[in-house]
């Protein structure tokens, strides 16, 4: 099979574009689809200074390398950051990734923070396992989004930016339509304007772009990443969810582009009214124990509540 732009041979087969490109090709088309997507979406709009959260893994490793590319034309800056979760069960998982990131971030001369919750926070996420009475997975989210937040106030950041892919966005729509949850599919969306209380704006730039595109770029230019699946779970969000992702997986065999319809579709056609129905501006508090934003009548937010669980803040700090 050759490419469609050469004669080289090709790398990778795009069914629901109908075409086939080689390792050049197949980088330059990526890139390209990358900037369109972000200029369609408005991401960078008067933003000068972008956090990317890296975890090691391909999907974020990836989304630093194609912003630093971009940075080069735009000239916003770029913060790497990542966080050590303290998840080692036996293998050193959060060691491993925070290595992967920092090889990642200095290859090409980004400037980083990595944020090791233990000595910022006094836990880790194994331990907060043991003793907080939450699944992990909502745990780790929740300690993440606190500690993305807190870094990008203390750096001046204008953005944070994830590396939720197409395959992970395309499985949150059909999961919130399996379990009804409107609020939750009516905040979800590639561009998010900083909440009641912040400044920053978070941004999901491979949200278009497949997971199988993700992996071919980065294993064809290099990008070195961790392989390795969290060992608190395999299945992220559980069996369900994994079923959930499968079964769209092979949907998008049947019928090239299924997944990027739905995602698209649910994002210029129906999120929006969602939220206008469902989302309602409402005044805020402020945590007694942090000072950040967190629900109105709520005199400690959620992660306060969560060190206080673990025993590593006192209640009435």
């Amino acid at each position: 099979m050759k490419c469609a732009k050469c004669d080289e041979k090709a790398i990778i087969k795009i069914p629901y574009a109908n075409i086939a490109l080689c390792k050049i090709h197949f980088s330059e088309w990526l890139e390209h689809r990358f900037e369109r997507i972000i200029k369609k979406y408005h991401m960078l709009d008067g933003i000068e200074r972008v956090g990317v959260a890296v975890s090691g893994g391909k999907d974020s490793t990836t989304l630093l390398h194609l912003m630093y590319k971009l940075s080069k034309i735009y000239g916003f800056e770029l913060v790497g950051i990542n966080i050590d979760l303290g998840i080692d069960m036996g293998k050193a998982y959060s060691t491993k990734s925070s290595e992967f990131a920092v090889k990642n971030f200095e290859m090409l001369g980004v400037k980083y923070k990595v944020i090791r919750i233990k000595d910022e926070y006094g836990f880790t996420i194994d331990e907060a396992k043991k003793k907080i009475k939450r699944p992990v997975c909502s745990t780790c989210g929740l300690v993440k989004r606190y500690t993305l937040n807190d870094i990008a106030e203390r750096e001046g950041l204008d953005a944070i930016a994830t590396g939720h892919n197409l395959n992970d966005m395309a499985q949150f729509v059909l999961s919130g339509y399996f379990s009804g949850d409107v609020l939750d599919l009516s905040r979800l969306k590639p561009v998010s304007q900083p909440e009641k209380g912040y400044k920053v704006k978070k941004i999901k730039p491979l949200f278009l772009i497949y997971e199988k595109e993700v992996l071919t770029y980065a294993i064809i230019n290099r990008i070195p990443f961790l392989y390795d699946s969290c060992p608190h779970t395999f299945r992220v969000g559980g069996a369900t969810q994994d079923k959930i992702r499968r079964k769209l997986e092979e949907l998008e065999d049947e019928i090239p582009g299924f997944m990027m319809m739905l995602v698209q579709n649910f994002v210029n056609k129906i999120q929006g009214p969602l939220e206008k129905e469902y989302v309602k501006e409402e005044d805020i508090s402020r945590c007694k124990i942090c000072g950040r934003p967190t629900s109105k009548g709520r005199e400690i937010c959620s992660f306060c509540a969560a060190r206080i669980s673990m025993g590593v803040l006192n209640e009435a700090r």
